[in-house]
């Protein structure tokens, strides 16, 4: 038990120095704290993988998940409902199938069930792990909500699936009436449970001002919210993010709530250090369950790794085109525009989320035998969700070269700081008009001093507002100059005869020209 803990201490304090250096110089964490702890489990000396991991990612990964559910917006989700649930949903089913049929055709001896099994674990985008990509890379609001709505939602549909798998691999087959019961048991109970603790958490918000009380219920409301779940058989996940919804929802809904950057500032700061412990735990973890397969299966996951990577970005890249592509009926940005379907295709980063479910898989079959190629699967889970995790920091790249910025959330930011700068002016104007009939007028200096600080607050939104609108103008009224010039162009080599040896280059410098300013407009 000591020695445990004191493992698990200097896990903590490895994880959370590192990712300060980290942060200090501007670089993701995720990926250099999965290195060092395959660096540091290959060492004889230093913080060692725990004996029981599955346990140990439970107690990281609920309050985890929590605290990234409380960041989130309920009705930012709620605009972008119908692609979170097309990806949660569709897109989860189709890897499930898809990386099952991969690995069945790469490990034909391994059982169909279990198979199946690592496409559940690997068919969910890890909640952490994508958010923190999609942050740096500066995406538009709408492409930030949606993959980070789906990031929440989809652990339940995998994990779901994962429980009718690991039933099937452990009994030897399941009916499908037996897979509908389990599939409808998890969401059901998710939904009351987590529907329950939301519930009281509300309650708790609107009826009390014990603000240190509060936050110290949220501590432990995960894990009451886990144990109970998984106790009726239900999806765990699912029903912590409901909860986690509901009460970040009614907390900014309440004007009156005085907690609200005391309960944000502390789950910043847990959400920081357990993301750390979770990552570092994941590269002590990968040696280990590699170092326990024979030959023959290191051979196998060689082959099996690299497949089912391919398999997961084919498969989603694919249901991305056609569900939000090619049908544009559930689109995730202006209409016609197909940059932002193309980014959510190549956003897939799996996590510690995907390596608590691959370690969830029973050791035992029914009959009590070891249950065949659980290592395998754990292994091949791991290895590709380091690899999703070295893909992640491509995102921003891919961004850059389609050109798609947060230029629509910084004209937004501007509008919403000139909103509330009116609003406070009129506060100002109203206590003004309470003073002068009381009785009791209020200073001059003061209403100057008051009136000054928030009108100039108002002169830079304007002044930011007119900034974007003459570039604007300008980009409109350059780029129809430079087509007027191009259809002269064309004109003089039609009509009179302009030979192409010189028509030809100068076409080429309007393309690029009219290419430049276009590229201008969309960015602003």
């Amino acid at each position: 038990m000591t020695h445990s803990f004191d493992n698990l201490v200097w896990v903590a304090v490895v994880a959370v120095g590192l990712s300060m250096i980290l942060r200090s110089r501007g670089v993701g964490t995720a990926l250099p704290l999965l290195a060092v702890g395959v660096v540091i489990g290959l060492l004889p000396v230093g913080p060692q993988a725990p004996a029981a991991p599955e346990l140990i990612q439970s107690l990281v990964l609920a309050p985890l998940v929590f605290g990234e559910a409380l960041s989130s917006s309920y009705i930012d989700l709620k605009r972008v409902q119908r692609p979170v649930l097309a990806l949660a949903v569709g897109l989860v089913a189709a890897s499930t199938l898809i990386v099952g049929a991969v690995t069945s055709s790469v490990v034909p001896a391994m059982p169909v069930a279990m198979a199946i099994a690592l496409g559940a674990v690997l068919a969910p985008t890890d909640a952490v792990a994508v958010a923190t990509a999609a942050r740096r890379a500066n995406l538009p609001p709408r492409l930030v909500a949606i993959l980070e709505g789906e990031s929440l939602v989809n652990d339940g549909t995998g994990l779901t699936a994962l429980r009718v798998a690991t039933v099937a691999a452990v009994a030897g087959t399941v009916t499908v009436a037996e897979a509908g019961l389990i599939l409808l048991q998890s969401v059901i109970v998710a939904g009351i449970v987590g529907g329950l603790a939301g519930w009281a958490l509300i309650l708790v918000i609107r009826h009390s001002s014990d603000v240190v009380g509060f936050g110290g219920l949220l501590l432990v409301a995960p894990f009451v919210i886990y144990i109970v779940t998984e106790r009726f058989e239900g999806s765990a996940i699912l029903a912590i993010v409901i909860a986690a919804l509901m009460a970040s929802h009614a907390s900014h809904s309440d004007p009156t709530y005085r907690g609200r950057l005391h309960t944000a500032a502390v789950w910043r700061q847990i959400t920081f250090i357990l993301s750390s412990i979770a990552f570092l735990l994941l590269g002590l973890e990968l040696p280990l369950v590699v170092g326990a397969l024979d030959d023959a299966e290191r051979h196998t996951l060689l082959m099996a790794v690299p497949a089912v990577v391919a398999a997961l970005i084919i498969t989603r890249m694919l249901f991305v085109l056609g569900a939000f592509g090619l049908t544009q009926r559930l689109h995730v940005g202006p209409r016609g525009d197909w940059r932002g379907t193309i980014l959510v295709g190549w956003a897939g980063a799996r996590g510690p989320v995907s390596a608590l479910a691959a370690f969830s898989i029973p050791f035992l079959a029914a009959g009590g035998e070891e249950l065949p190629y659980r290592d395998l699967v754990i292994a091949i889970s791991l290895c590709v969700i380091t690899v999703t995790l070295a893909l992640s920091p491509t995102l921003a790249y891919v961004a850059r070269r389609l050109r798609i910025g947060e230029g629509d959330a910084v004209a937004l930011g501007t509008r919403v700081q000139a909103a509330m700068a009116r609003a406070s002016l009129a506060a100002l104007e109203t206590a003004e008009t309470d003073a002068d009939r009381d009785g009791e007028p209020m200073s001059p200096d003061v209403v100057r001093a008051l009136r000054s600080s928030v009108e100039r607050r108002l002169e830079t939104a304007a002044d930011h507002t007119a900034a974007v609108e003459r570039l604007q103008q300008a980009a409109d009224v350059g780029l129809a100059m430079a087509l007027a010039e191009q259809q002269e162009l064309l004109r003089l080599r039609t009509e009179e005869g302009i030979p192409d040896a010189i028509v030809r280059p100068l076409l080429v410098d309007l393309d690029r020209r009219i290419a430049t300013i276009r590229a201008g407009r969309g960015a602003h």
